[in-house]
């Protein structure tokens, strides 16, 4: 998509137009679009981040995460009756 021309001195001249009142909502506006603008630095990306550690191996991930809810609820159970006695 092209970028449409600015025309600087329109927009000065536009400014000029606007109350008073209304200045501060323009130049809130303006910083709005300035600090949008602004691409972060250091992008970190996370793809691949899990390859090579074994999980592209588990065929059923459903599966998997069911047991893992049932150990985790049978250690909690153990943990939480060890402290009623």
């Amino acid at each position: 998509m092209k970028e449409p021309k600015v025309d600087i001195k329109n927009i000065r001249r536009n400014l000029m137009k606007i109350p008073v009142d209304k200045l501060l909502e323009v130049n809130d506006f303006i910083e709005f679009i300035l600090t949008r603008k602004k691409k972060p630095k250091n992008i970190i990306k996370f793809e691949g981040i899990w390859k090579g550690i074994g999980f592209e191996n588990i065929t059923n991930l459903e599966n998997e995460i069911r047991k893992l809810r049932e150990e985790s609820t049978k250690s909690l159970l153990k943990r939480v009756s060890k402290w009623n006695t």
